[in-house]
């Protein structure tokens, strides 16, 4: 499932860089909040899954 989160904040940067190129930041500003937030749900998954493997 972190996974998942990763390729989201991926996906969610290219589109916010080639939207900001094509439209400037105003517009695609959502795009890295997106980003933000999907990179911190896979740092917290990760953390997560190897505390728990940890045990």
């Amino acid at each position: 499932m972190e996974y998942i989160w990763a390729a989201l904040a991926v996906l969610c940067l290219i589109l916010g860089i080639h939207s900001s190129i094509k439209l400037g930041f105003g517009v695609s500003y959502m795009y890295f909040a997106l980003s933000a937030l999907a990179l911190i749900m896979f740092l917290v998954r990760r953390w997560k899954r190897l505390k728990d493997n940890g045990r």
